[in-house]
C-alpha cells in the first residue's frame, strides 16, 4: 500500500509534463472579473399573483383571496381595498370576507409587495357583496308625448340575473285590455327591463304594463323586494301622434316649463327656441342644439330683478330674436312693457320700459320685415273700459301708430281681443260692439302711410254668441287671414271660422266666414293657432274641451282651396302651433315641444 501512494504523489507532475501547458492551463478555473466600480447587482423581481375563491356577487357564504409572491422574499407584503390605506397581510398571505356579514358594496383590491424600496403589484381583483334586494326605482318612458320606438319598461335598483327570467315575466295590454304580444329584455346592463312589442306602436293609444314575476333576482341571488305594491309593478304610457323632439328644460325640476316657442336654424336644421320661467322664478330663453338645451344669457341684470316678470313672449325671424314681458309698478299699480333683442351674445334692451298707463294690459308680440317688434296693447285706461292700440320699434325709440283703434263714433266704445301680424304692414284685428246696433262685430285694419285702412267690411258675430280666441296672418299673395272661436252659452256649442280678403283691391272683402269645425258641448277656449305655410296655404290647431272627457289637440290644413280633415296632435293643451320652412309641424303641448312622429 505505501508503494502505491509513493507513486501517486510523482505521478501527477509527470502527466503535466507529458500534456505540456495547454493541457495545463484547461484544467485550471476560469477567473470571475470583478464587478465595475460603483455598480451594484440589481435587487431580485418580485411577482406577486392573486387568485380568488367564491362568487363575484356575494350574499352568502366566504370570499377569500390569495396572494402568491415569487422571485424572493418580500420584506412585507400588503393589500389595498378601494385604494384606501393599506393593511399588513401576514404568511401565508390570505383576506377573507363573511360575505353574510361584511358591510356591502363593491370592493376592490390590489396585492403589493415591498422589496429593496421598490413596490411589486399584482393585477386588481373585486367582489360585490349584497344582500339587498333589488326594488323598481322608476318606469320608462317618464315623460309624456314618447316616441313609438320607446317601449315601456321597468328600471331597475340594480342589474338582474338574466338567467333568473322566467319565459313570460310581464303582461302587456292594450286599451280594450287584449293582450299585446312582447318580448322582455334586459338592457342597460341588466338594470332596465323592457317590454317590446313585436308589432310597431300605432298611435293613438295607450299601452299597460304589468310585472308579473316576483321571483326576479340580482346577481347576488337576492329575490325582487317583495314590499312591492301592485301600484309600483304596473306602468301605463300613451303613445300619440306627435312625440317629444327634445328633453326637459331642466329634469330635475318639473316646475321649469316652456311658455313660448319660436323656431330658429342651425347647422343641424331647425332649432326651437323656448321661453320660460327657471327655477329662480326668472324669465329666461333658451335654445336646442340637436342634443341639449342651451341657457342664453340672462334676460334682466341682477340689479333689475325685484319685480315680478309676467306673460313672457318671444318672437324670430330670420336672425332676429325679440323676447317682451310686463312688471307691474308698485307705486302706481300700471304695468311697464319691457323689450330685449338678442345680438347673438348679450340682451340689447329697445328703448326705457313703455308706461302703459293701465292696470290690466294684455301684450301681442309681432316682428315686421325688418325684424322690428310691433305690439298690440289691450288695455283698460279706466274702469270697465278697453282699448286697443299699438305700438312700435323704430330703431330708437318707440312710436304709436295712431290713435287707439275704434271703428264706432261713439266715445269710449270697449274693444278687445287683439290680434297681430306684421310683414311690411301691420295688420290688426279686435273686437268691439257697434254704436248703433249693439251687436258684436270683427274689425280689421292695415297701417300704411301713416294711418289706419279697415280691411273690408266688419265681419258680425253671432247674438248670444262670445268669442274666445282671433287669429290674424300674413298671406304673401297680398292676402290676409282671420280665424276665430265662437262659443254659444246658451247650447254649449262652439265654432272654428275661418275666412281671408285681399289687401290691394278696390273691392277688397272678407270671403264668406267657414265652419272649420262645430263642436257640440265643447269649448276650445283661447287654444286657437293660425299659420300659413310656404303655399300660402292656412293651417288651424286647436284644443278641445268636452265635458267630462280628456282634452285632445287637434291641426286642419288646407290645400287647394279644401280643407282636410282634422288630425289629432295629441291629449296636451296647445301653446303654440308653428311650421318650419319645409311646413313640418312644430308645436308646444303641454308645455313640451312635440313633432310628427
Amino acid at each position: 500500500m505505501t508503494p502505491r501512494r509513493t507513486r501517486a504523489r510523482w505521478a501527477l507532475p509527470l502527466l503535466y509534463v507529458a500534456l505540456g501547458t495547454t493541457a495545463c492551463d484547461s484544467l485550471k478555473s476560469e477567473p470571475v472579473p470583478p464587478p465595475p466600480p460603483g455598480e451594484e447587482e440589481p435587487p431580485p423581481e418580485l411577482r406577486v399573483t392573486v387568485r380568488t375563491e367564491g362568487p363575484e356577487y356575494c350574499r352568502e357564504g366566504q370570499w377569500t383571496l390569495f396572494v402568491s409572491v415569487e422571485g424572493g422574499t418580500p420584506e412585507r407584503v400588503e393589500l389595498l381595498t378601494n385604494a384606501q390605506e393599506p393593511m399588513m397581510l401576514e404568511a401565508p398571505y390570505q383576506h377573507v370576507i363573511d360575505c353574510a356579514t361584511h358591510a356591502e358594496g363593491r370592493f376592490s383590491f390590489v396585492a403589493r409587495a415591498v422589496g429593496e424600496d421598490r413596490n411589486f403589484e399584482a393585477e386588481s381583483a373585486s367582489v360585490e357583496v349584497d344582500r339587498t334586494p333589488p326594488t323598481i326605482v322608476s318606469w320608462l318612458p317618464r315623460l309624456s308625448h314618447p316616441a313609438v320606438t320607446s317601449p315601456l319598461a321597468f328600471v331597475f335598483s340594480e342589474p338582474l340575473q338574466p338567467g333568473s327570467l322566467q319565459p313570460v315575466p310581464t303582461q302587456l295590454r292594450d286599451p280594450d285590455g287584449f293582450s299585446v304580444a312582447h318580448r322582455a329584455a334586459l338592457s342597460e346592463d341588466g338594470t332596465v327591463l323592457e317590454l317590446v312589442p313585436t308589432s310597431p306602436i300605432r298611435p293613438p293609444t295607450t299601452l299597460h304594463a304589468v310585472l308579473l314575476q316576483r321571483t326576479l333576482t340580482d346577481r347576488a341571488g337576492n329575490l325582487l323586494d317583495p314590499s312591492l305594491t301592485a301600484f309600483s309593478l304596473t306602468h301605463n304610457a300613451t303613445y300619440w301622434p306627435f312625440a317629444r323632439a327634445t328633453e326637459p328644460l331642466d329634469p330635475t325640476n318639473s316646475s321649469v316649463v316652456p311658455m313660448s316657442l319660436v323656431l330658429g336654424s342651425g347647422v343641424s336644421g331647425t332649432m326651437p327656441v323656448v321661453g320660460f320661467t327657471d327655477s329662480a322664478s326668472e324669465p329666461a330663453v333658451a335654445r336646442w342644439d340637436g342634443h341639449a338645451w342651451q341657457q342664453l344669457p340672462p334676460l334682466r341684470a341682477e340689479d333689475a330683478r325685484s319685480r315680478r316678470a309676467l306673460d313672457l313672449q318671444i318672437a324670430a325671424t330670420r336672425e332676429t330674436l325679440v323676447a317682451t314681458w310686463r312688471e307691474e309698478v308698485e307705486e302706481t299699480g300700471f304695468d311697464q312693457i319691457h323689450v330685449v333683442r338678442y345680438d347673438g351674445t348679450a340682451w340689447q334692451r329697445l328703448g326705457a320700459p313703455y308706461d302703459t298707463q293701465s292696470e290690466y294690459t294684455q301684450v301681442k308680440l309681432a316682428l315686421n320685415w325688418w325684424g322690428r317688434p310691433v305690439i298690440a296693447l289691450e288695455q283698460m285706461p279706466e274702469l270697465n273700459e278697453t282699448e286697443v292700440r299699438v305700438i312700435e320699434w323704430n330703431g330708437t325709440e318707440w312710436i304709436a301708430l295712431g290713435e287707439p283703434l275704434s271703428a264706432n263714433p261713439a266715445p269710449r266704445t270697449p274693444s278687445w281681443r287683439a290680434a297681430i301680424a306684421a310683414d311690411s304692414v301691420v295688420f290688426v284685428s279686435w273686437l268691439e260692439t257697434s254704436a248703433d246696433t249693439g251687436s258684436l262685430h270683427l274689425h280689421v285694419s292695415m297701417f300704411e302711410n301713416g294711418r289706419w285702412f279697415p280691411v273690408g267690411s266688419s265681419i258680425p258675430i253671432p247674438a248670444d254668441t262670445s268669442v274666445d280666441r282671433v287669429e290674424l296672418a300674413f298671406q304673401p299673395n297680398n292676402r290676409a287671414a282671420l280665424a276665430w272661436s265662437e262659443i254659444n252659452p246658451t247650447t254649449n256649442v262652439s265654432t272654428i271660422r275661418f275666412s281671408s280678403a285681399a289687401l290691394r283691391s278696390w273691392s277688397s272683402n272678407w270671403s264668406t266666414p267657414e265652419s272649420i269645425e262645430v263642436l257640440s258641448q265643447t269649448s276650445t277656449h283661447a287654444s286657437l293657432r293660425l299659420v300659413v305655410d310656404r303655399d300660402n296655404e292656412p293651417w288651424l290647431a286647436w284644443t278641445e274641451y268636452p265635458f267630462p272627457q280628456d282634452n285632445k289637440t287637434y291641426y286642419r290644413r288646407r290645400r287647394a282651396g279644401a280643407w282636410e280633415p282634422k288630425q289629432l296632435i295629441s291629449g296636451e293643451t296647445l301653446s303654440t302651433f308653428l311650421l318650419d320652412g319645409n311646413a313640418f309641424p312644430w308645436v308646444l303641448s303641454g308645455f313640451t315641444v312635440v313633432r310628427p312622429q
